[in-house]
């Protein structure tokens, strides 16, 4: 398919969420703070290398959420996401997904939770159908990042997070100022509990670093890796993995920043159950750059292990390098040039290292 096709599709693509837009916008005058819309659309451009070197995708996705507070203590949230495009990692064949909004097309009321505190938010539960990763795992200064693995680490192989969230119930207690502990419970993609998911984690504030430590479990449900006679031995119900984010601020301001920041992950999972065994990933984020206040940068790598079960499928391993720079135009409109290096690709064999620029545009209400 040539560009301008694509670019026309991208463009009916706009529409369609802007139309969807225009309907939040009318919702967010009627119900005032309440309701609030965000459009992220991804143009990606295979610079060069990965399975089909200068090829161009796009895709969108229109958030639409609605909140509503009972009271100080009791919160209720819903939103709906609507999402279409091209699949960027089929032209590149990098496992860890590139762009984090990558996906089938899909139109699904997303998240419904009731949330209750107590005791000014020492105590808090979380009932409904739930992004794990909106709670747990993720790096603070990892959210501007596009590449997938930059949210959580791809090692927790089943974590109901997008595009698939799960009825669950969440809980978390703020044992002192400096030390929180959380976790969720999740059922399976049924919305039965045959086969859940669980995870926890322990953050402690160290001065300046935030630490969090996890672990989760898949009970059931769980695919051999390849499925062949010689693998039998290694067949397992379950599946269990580790995790650790650290995350602070350096005492030096770079490219006439307000602040510097950095963060960094750990994953690790039986490589009989999981794909990805190991993951390792860093980074370095400043914001205010050219004293913007909501401008920001960031640079960070993310690396994989690959289970040895499918060395004849994948690569060993793979490393992915991004830059990004966000521009805030004004409030509602934000511009953010990326760009990827993607050393050894895993997910197709034959996949060169790639280079990969895309220009993420949001628009926000």
């Amino acid at each position: 398919m040539t560009v301008l096709p694509k670019l026309a599709e991208s463009f009916k693509r706009i529409l369609y969420l802007s139309g969807m837009l225009v309907l939040g916008a009318y919702a967010h005058s009627s119900f005032a703070q309440s309701f609030s819309a965000t459009i992220i659309q991804d143009s990606s451009y295979v610079a060069s290398g990965g399975l089909d070197e200068h090829q161009v995708t796009h895709r969108a996705l229109g958030i639409f959420s609605f909140e509503y507070r009972l009271d100080d203590s009791i919160k209720f949230y819903a939103d709906a996401q609507v999402q279409r495009g091209d699949n960027g990692s089929d032209v590149v064949g990098d496992l860890q997904a590139y762009s984090n909004i990558d996906e089938d097309d899909l139109n699904k009321i997303y998240e419904v939770w009731v949330e209750k505190s107590f005791n000014e938010g020492e105590l808090r539960f979380k009932l409904g159908q739930v992004d794990a990763n909106s709670e747990f795992a993720y790096p603070v200064h990892g959210e501007e990042f596009i590449n997938s693995s930059m949210g959580f680490s791809p090692t927790i192989s089943y974590l109901p997070t997008y595009p698939t969230p799960r009825l669950s119930i969440n809980a978390f207690w703020k044992a002192s100022q400096n030390t929180q502990f959380a976790i969720g419970h999740y059922a399976d993609e049924n919305n039965r509990l045959d086969d859940s998911f669980t995870i926890a984690q322990w953050t402690q504030q160290l001065g300046s670093v935030n630490a969090t430590l996890g672990a989760w479990h898949q009970s059931g449900g769980i695919a051999p890796l390849i499925e062949s006679p010689e693998n039998e031995a290694f067949l397992e119900t379950n599946a269990d993995g580790l995790f650790a984010v650290l995350s602070g601020d350096l005492d030096a301001q770079f490219f006439k920043s307000t602040s510097t920041n950095w963060f960094a992950q750990y994953g690790s999972s039986d490589d009989k159950t999981s794909e990805v065994d190991t993951h390792i990933g860093a980074g370095l984020v400043w914001y205010g750059v050219n004293q913007r206040e909501d401008d920001m940068l960031g640079i960070a790598l993310t690396h994989i292990k690959i289970s040895p079960l499918l060395f004849n499928q994948y690569k060993k391993n793979e490393t992915s390098v991004e830059v990004f720079y966000r521009y805030q135009l004004n409030d509602y409109f934000a511009i953010k040039p990326d760009i990827q290096i993607i050393a050894n690709p895993a997910a197709r064999i034959e996949a060169e290292d790639a280079v990969v620029f895309t220009m993420r545009f949001e628009l926000s209400i």
